[in-house]
C-alpha cells in the first residue's frame, strides 16, 4: 500500500508541475491579450478601455475556473488517499482476523479429532473388556459342563 501512497504522491507532483506550466502560459496570454488590448486602445480610446476590461475579466474567470477545478482535483486525491488508507486498513483487519480464524478453525479441527479418536480408543477398551468377560463365561460354562458330564458318567 505505501507503493501505492507513493505513486499517488508522485502523480500529484507531476500534475502541480503541470498546472504550473499551464498557469504559466496563460499568465503569458493574458499579457499578450492585455498587450493587444492596448494597441487596440490606442486606435480607439472607448473601444480599447471597454476591450482591456473584458480582457481582464475574461482571465480573472480563467483563473478562478482554474482554482475551482484545482480545488475539486484535490478533494478527489484526498479521496482517494483515504479510500486507499481505508482499504489498507480493512486488508490488515481481515488479514488478522483470518489469521485468528484459522488458529481457532485448527484447534476446533484438532479437538474433535482428539475426541474423536478418544471416544474410539475407549470403545476398543469396552469390546476387549466384553471379550475377556464372555471369554471367562464361555470358559466357566465349559468348566460346568465337562464337571457334569464326568458326574453323570461315574
Amino acid at each position: 500500500m505505501e507503493a501505492g501512497r507513493e505513486s499517488t504522491k508522485r502523480r500529484r507532483a507531476a500534475m502541480d508541475n503541470e498546472e504550473d506550466t499551464t498557469s504559466q502560459g496563460s499568465a503569458g496570454g493574458g499579457v499578450a491579450a492585455s498587450s493587444g488590448a492596448a494597441v487596440t486602445a490606442a486606435a480607439t480610446e472607448t473601444e480599447g478601455g471597454d476591450e482591456m476590461a473584458m480582457v481582464a475579466a475574461s482571465a480573472e474567470e480563467e483563473q478562478v475556473g482554474s482554482a475551482e477545478t484545482e480545488e475539486h482535483v484535490q478533494r478527489i486525491l484526498v479521496a482517494i488517499d483515504n479510500f486507499t488508507r481505508q482499504v489498507s486498513e480493512i486488508l490488515e483487519t481481515g488479514r488478522a482476523l483470518f489469521k485468528d480464524l484459522a488458529a481457532d478453525f485448527e484447534d476446533r479441527l484438532c479437538s474433535i479429532h482428539k475426541e474423536r479418536v478418544e471416544r474410539w480408543e475407549e470403545e476398543i477398551r469396552e469390546l476387549r473388556d466384553r471379550d475377556a468377560a464372555n471369554e471367562k463365561a464361555r470358559a466357566l460354562l465349559q468348566n460346568a459342563q465337562l464337571h457334569l458330564l464326568h458326574t453323570v458318567r461315574d
